[in-house]
């Protein structure tokens, strides 16, 4: 599994070498991540690649944008933020990480406007096989094999009870899904018991302090449970 710092760097690595040397061409490379509220590992990210390549604002290649924090409830801003790179006539590449829901709809934007600007999106939050009718690179970490490799592991260092901890929006992501049912499945062969439990989501009206405060109040009860 790789980090998303990682399938980042490798994306723009893959850009590059598909795009030539530096020094043959003037491009941009627009980056479009969360906010350190939700995603701070990808804004830092994007930091390391502006720090590597320059900022456009001071003569170098990479343009990085955010979406919103709530971005389930504006879904709008962040098509509008993809978009926006688009204007730029030397970008030639957008990498949205974590492409959340709104990154299909704002690469279909692009991809009619500019035919020329090349799409890749990372960590993937709506259907893939939907998404990657229009990115060019759809790059994900393996949920689906981790449904097994998990419980495996916690089997290794003698559980007796696996715990799976999540909101009704992540296990809307078809990923996600997948691989708690095959945790579920893994715990039945391995010989352990499966517990679901159900969090508040930190993009709802509670917010990132709200879901903390949850699990700080509730993961001692599940332990003694």
């Amino acid at each position: 599994m790789i980090t998303k710092r990682r399938a980042l760097a490798a994306a723009l690595a893959l850009l590059v070498a598909a795009t030539g040397a530096f020094a043959q061409a003037k491009y941009h490379i627009g980056i479009v991540t969360g906010t350190t509220s939700q995603s701070e590992d990808d804004l830092r990210g994007a930091d390391a690649m502006i720090k590597e390549y320059g900022d456009v604002k001071n003569g170098g290649m990479i343009q990085h944008l955010t979406y919103p924090a709530n971005f389930m409830a504006e879904q709008e801003t962040t098509i509008s933020q993809i978009v926006s790179l688009a204007n730029d006539p030397l970008m030639k590449a957008i990498i949205m990480n974590q492409a959340v829901p709104g990154a299909t709809e704002g690469f279909r934007r692009v991809r009619e406007a500019r035919p020329d600007i090349l799409l890749l999106a990372g960590v993937p939050q709506e259907d893939p096989l939907v998404i990657s009718s229009i990115a060019d690179l759809v790059m994900r970490n393996d949920f689906v094999s981790a449904g097994y490799r998990v419980i495996w592991a916690a089997k290794q260092l003698g559980a007796k009870t696996f715990v799976h901890i999540s909101f009704p929006r992540h296990m809307s992501v078809e990923t996600l899904t997948r691989r708690r049912m095959i945790m579920e499945e893994a715990c039945k062969d391995l010989g352990l018991k499966f517990v679901f439990e159900t969090a508040p989501d930190p993009t709802s009206e509670v917010g990132v302090v709200g879901a903390q405060q949850f699990m700080l109040e509730n993961v001692p009860v599940w332990v003694k449970k």
